[in-house]
């Protein structure tokens, strides 16, 4: 602190009164200094008290004892020394010595004052008459007043050495409990940190944790208010502090008067000033600092809340993508895949037609008796209205479970859908899902896979649909040509029964035509007979008896002659008739060899009793399906199944099976 310059007014006292001032000086100076170090010692313990806890003592010392440096010289040979050094004084020893001859010597204030006083000599004579009594007491009073500025400053000094720790101590404190605190944010937090801990989570568990995280900020934000009213404690106390300094010394420097009261107030003034200008910097620090701290408490929130926010969203991620793959794995299910419903359906389906199938089969095997007499057109109307109605009973069925095929696959899409609608109202009621993003994840994740699926059942409804039609025209096309070929088969047989009554007719043509030739010549004998007989009843004599007796006799051996040609002409036309049955067996032989395209070898004579010479249809149906193909007929030469004709059996149409 810049010293002002002493005041050039001074007061002149006699000679005769300068040591008795002196002494007056002496001893109140002597008084002041009992009651400073009286108060001085007593505010050093109750600074101790205060500060016993929480810093190292303060001492306090004179600018007369620190001007050559804290160490005496004995200490700073002891610094400079090593342990166990010979050649260096035993600083313990030392101390031992010092306290005993301190505690031999001690006196009490009282006596040594006193002994100061009895010191004085008892007659004062001035040496000249010129003393520099002013000087040396400007001086003294200069020494005073710098070392009272110094002691000043060093009390201010110990004032901010008191106050630092305490402010340190609570900024200490705070940055333990926000550390602490911390530990306990970042420990709720990471129980979200790994992915399977989060999935054990919902919605209002995970809104509850950032609760319990934003519980903190409270409490965080009242300990930052707390602290900075603490501060503003502290400063409070500092600035009373700096008061009471300002007031005793301020007084102490009047009573030293080495400067006027104005200049002394403006040296004050200026000092105080500065003192202010570093209490408002303290102060603006301090709010700057609750500033910073309340910016940082709500910049870590912002940050915990954004990590919170991210795993959040991966929580909605990773139930959505789980949900996902819950409704993968739902449609590869049998359920879905294979549905029960059906596969009942198909297995269903399959028995009906099974059981039609061999009906129908019977159907067909009817074919194989069906021989002549009965291999008749009407016969084959019959069958092929019994196999139309098997083959429409049939395809009925076949619709029939074809609409249940159609119904189950629309079930299974049905579930899908459900499936698909209760995952939609699971992820929007649990939260993790909006309204928009759930049906973005449907459309972009689950209709694709149950469209997909609907497909599948489509194309395979589409194939059995195909496979059946398919089959249905194969058989219809087959059945024709069956029915085709056994039509044909009866129009042979129908044709050698027409032919047959044909030569029957014309053998009975014959026979009425010889018969009416013969009645017509037979009336007139029989004409002649009947008048020769009246003739007979009406002659007289014997003798004209005899003559119509001998000329009925005559007329009646002619009649018998008559009788005996037309016997005769009835047998030779009836002895016609198996010629001309023959020659229609021979035709019909022709017509089923050329129907069935097969060839006449010679038959034995014992083999006539078996077979009439060629095979029926149903027996060459069934030789047709016993597998004896065409190779082994002309190879082997073996005589058919049924009738053991041999026969040779080229190429038929496969149609015609």
């Amino acid at each position: 602190m810049a010293t002002v310059e002493p005041s050039k007014n001074v007061r002149i006292v006699p000679s005769g009164q300068v040591y008795r001032q002196m002494f007056d000086a002496q001893l109140q100076l002597n008084r002041s200094l009992s009651r400073y170090d009286t108060e001085s010692r007593l505010q050093r313990l109750k600074s101790r008290e205060l500060t016993h806890s929480q810093s190292l003592p303060l001492i306090r010392l004179d600018h007369e004892d620190t001007q050559h440096g804290i160490l005496t010289s004995r200490q700073k040979t002891w610094i400079g020394g090593f342990p166990n050094d010979p050649y260096v004084e035993n600083p313990v020893l030392y101390k031992q010595y010092s306290e005993y001859m301190t505690q031999k010597l001690q006196d009490t204030e009282t006596s040594q004052a006193g002994r100061e006083v009895r010191g004085l000599p008892d007659v004062v004579v001035p040496k000249k008459h010129g003393s520099d009594i002013v000087e040396r007491i400007a001086e003294s009073r200069k020494q005073r007043y710098e070392s009272a500025v110094e002691d000043m400053h060093q009390e201010l000094s110990v004032i901010s050495a008191e106050m630092e720790p305490l402010i340190e101590e609570l900024s200490a404190k705070l940055l333990d409990k926000l550390a602490e605190d911390d530990k306990d944010i970042a420990t709720v937090l990471r129980r979200i940190d790994d992915d399977e801990m989060l999935l054990t989570y919902d919605l209002k568990g995970i809104l509850a944790l950032w609760d319990e995280v934003q519980a903190h900020s409270p409490k965080r934000q009242a300990w930052i208010l707390e602290m900075d009213k603490e501060l503003c404690k502290l400063e409070a106390e500092r600035m009373n502090k700096i008061r009471d300094v300002f007031n005793r010394y301020g007084e102490k420097m009047h009573k030293i008067a080495h400067l006027m009261k104005p200049d002394l107030q403006r040296s004050l003034d200026k000092d105080s000033q500065m003192i202010n200008q570093t209490m408002l910097s303290n102060q603006r620090s301090y709010a700057d600092l609750y500033v910073r701290l309340v910016s940082a408490d709500v910049e870590r929130e912002k940050a915990q809340r954004t990590v919170w926010r991210r795993r959040l969203e991966e929580w909605k991620k990773l139930n959505t993508k789980l949900a996902v793959e819950s409704f993968k794995e739902f449609m590869a299910t049998p359920a879905v895949v294979s549905p029960p419903g059906v596969e009942n359906v198909r297995w269903s389906l399959i028995t009906d037609q099974e059981v039609l199938n061999r009906q129908r089969l019977e159907l067909v095997e009817t074919l194989c008796d069906m021989k002549p007499p009965n291999a008749t057109k009407s016969a084959v109307y019959r069958w092929r209205q019994d196999m139309k109605t098997l083959t429409s009973e049939l395809d009925n069925i076949t619709q029939m479970h074809m609409s249940k095929l159609h119904e189950e696959y629309e079930k299974v899409c049905q579930m899908c859908l459900e499936k698909v609608e209760s995952i939609r109202s699971a992820l929007v009621d649990s939260g993790i899902c909006s309204t928009h993003r759930v049906g973005q994840v449907m459309d972009e994740f689950m209709l694709p896979l149950v469209g997909e699926q609907q497909r599948v059942f489509e194309h395979e409804l589409e194939v059995m649909e195909k496979a059946i039609e398919d089959h249905c025209a194969h058989l219809d096309r087959e059945m024709a040509a069956l029915f085709k070929f056994s039509q044909g088969a009866a129009h042979v047989w129908d044709s050698h029964e027409i032919g047959l009554a044909r030569q029957e007719r014309a053998l009975q043509e014959k026979l009425e035509t010889a018969r009416r030739t013969h009645d017509q010549a037979n009336q007139e004998k029989e004409a002649h007979l009947d008048i020769v007989m009246d003739r007979m009843r009406q002659d007289a004599s014997e003798l004209a008896l005899k003559d119509s007796l001998v000329k009925a006799l005559t007329m009646l051996d002619k009649i018998r002659e008559t009788y005996e040609e037309f016997h005769e002409q009835q047998v030779e036309i009836v002895k016609t008739y198996p010629d001309m049955v023959q020659d229609e067996l021979s035709n019909y032989e022709n017509g089923v060899c050329s129907y069935f395209s097969v060839g006449r070898w010679p038959v034995r004579p014992t083999d006539m009793t078996k077979c009439i010479g060629f095979c029926s249809m149903a027996q060459w149906l069934e030789c047709r399906n016993n597998d004896q193909t065409v190779a082994g007929f002309i190879s082997n030469q073996d005589p058919c199944y049924y009738c053991s004709t041999k026969a040779i059996y080229p190429h038929f149409p496969q149609s015609t099976h």
